[in-house]
């Protein structure tokens, strides 16, 4: 039986109040990128690896021909690497380099060298003390498609006597007389420059029996900007025409007077080769 009271009705969902519009002048989150171009981004691809192979091969390595290669002051500006000085001699604290703490510009310039004349690399720097140095400044050079060495120079002591006068020109004469060893126990070397920021006038002027002249065939750096390009050009000018050998003239003794006889030492500056500084 059915019931007498009206059946009650479901109450109907109020309709939800529609969403206003999006406005599109707002734009999306990702509307400011640029619509996928396959034409540009194929084009900057190729101009990418046209860059990385846009050095020019390098030739076959010349076995007569060596570049002797300081670190500091010609490829590593100075204060990139903080130093410290052990036994007199300037090394840097941490035994690894970083790609960005060096010239970009005198790498290229150091390249461009090899590249003209096929040189040899061999380090006359003080960072060829250990494995470690030698091996993280070679990795930099590979970096740059430049010729990592397989050579570097002895080791000396300076002279006690210069070291007692002053540091600067113990250190040079020493790295003249390590260069000097180096080219004697490899005769087949007739063409060399030396890269450094050390001014070899002073090793030259200081030098003994059978240590080489080295002021002629190097080439001196800024210790801040390093080797420039016209370092560079000068290094390649040195390399295929050797300078001959300074002829020394032989001259009477001066009569010795008082300053003379001290114990100062006087040695020729670069600039000015009849003025003279005194050390010690």
């Amino acid at each position: 039986m059915g019931s007498d009271e009206p059946r009650r009705k479901k109450a109907r969902p109020e309709p939800k109040p529609a969403l206003p519009a999006a406005d599109d002048s707002l734009g999306g989150l990702y509307d400011f990128l640029p619509e996928p171009d396959p034409v540009n981004d194929a084009a900057a691809k190729a101009a990418a690896e046209k860059t990385s192979m846009s050095r020019p091969t390098l030739p076959a390595e010349d076995r007569t021909k060596a570049i002797f290669l300081d670190v500091d002051g010609v490829i590593l500006p100075s204060g990139a690497v903080e130093m410290i000085v052990v036994d007199g001699v300037t090394l840097p604290v941490r035994d690894t380099v970083r790609e960005s703490d060096f010239s970009m510009t005198a790498l290229g310039s150091l390249r461009a060298i090899v590249q003209q004349t096929g040189a040899m690399i061999v380090l006359s720097s003080e960072w060829r003390r250990t494995d470690k140095l030698r091996s993280s400044i070679g990795a930099v050079l590979k970096s740059q498609d430049i010729p990592v060495f397989r050579e570097w120079t002895p080791i000396f002591s300076p002279k006690p006597e210069l070291q007692a006068k002053h540091g600067v020109l113990a250190w040079v004469e020493r790295r003249a007389r390590e260069i000097t060893e180096w080219l004697k126990k490899h005769p087949e070397v007739t063409s060399w420059v030396a890269l450094d920021d050390l001014d070899f006038a002073w090793a030259d002027n200081v030098r003994s029996a059978g240590t080489y002249w080295i002021k002629i065939r190097s080439v001196h750096t800024d210790d801040k900007i390093c080797l420039t390009e016209d370092g560079a050009l000068e290094a390649v000018r040195i390399l295929q025409s050797p300078p001959p050998e300074p002829v020394v003239e032989r001259r009477r003794p001066a009569p010795m007077t008082e300053e003379a006889s001290g114990s100062g030492l006087f040695v020729s500056t670069e600039d000015s080769v009849p003025d003279r500084i005194r050390l010690g």
